[in-house]
């Protein structure tokens, strides 16, 4: 996308709308100039021109809740951008995981908690345990598939299915595979 195809406001600035790549939910929004619009293409990280202060802010300069860019996209009109992105913390300054009030969808969250235990490994946690050892994680995916099959009442199918959809989350954690591209396989083979 070229910031030329964007068609601003006479104030010079876009529309913005900052949405969690996992989970869909809108996280903020914000006002954008074609300086923030061409930073966040080439850094990969959202910027704003603060109407208040004047100037472009990155979205984390102070609180260290930077957003990662998956993708940004062009509304059917041009005149709003929507921007799905990785966020590394609350996206809200008052600390909420959304300026909406929304919850943080429980799939965002265990994807976070996951990816925290790979990275800082939580003494006494199972996840921490095996996250790092492909065979470890192999393994427990074939005893939760084994325990599903084998399930017989609604109450355990559900426990169990629960379970293998979990480690399925640690696998892909561990290989490296962000799950906004199994999203992306998933909505390319509804064509």
């Amino acid at each position: 996308m070229k910031c030329v195809e964007i068609k601003y406001g006479k104030d010079g600035l876009v529309p913005v709308i900052v949405q969690d790549a996992d989970g869909g939910s809108v996280l903020s929004l914000f006002y954008a100039n074609p300086e923030a619009v061409a930073k966040m293409e080439e850094e990969g990280y959202v910027w704003r021109y603060s109407r208040k202060l004047g100037r472009l802010i990155q979205k984390g300069e102070m609180s260290k809740n930077f957003q990662k860019i998956v993708e940004m996209k062009l509304d059917c009109d041009s005149d709003a951008l929507l921007v799905r992105v990785k966020p590394e913390g609350p996206a809200c300054h008052t600390g909420e995981y959304s300026c909406f009030g929304v919850e943080k969808p429980l799939l965002p969250e265990l994807l976070e908690v996951i990816a925290d235990r790979k990275k800082n490994p939580k003494e006494g946690s199972y996840v921490s345990s095996i996250v790092n050892s492909r065979e470890k994680v192999i393994a427990k995916l074939r005893e939760e598939l084994d325990e599903l099959i084998e399930a017989e009442k609604d109450s355990e199918i559900a426990w169990e299915a629960a379970d293998l959809f979990f480690f399925m989350l640690v696998y892909i954690e561990n290989r490296g595979v962000p799950f906004s591209r199994v999203l992306e396989e998933l909505k390319g083979r509804r064509k």
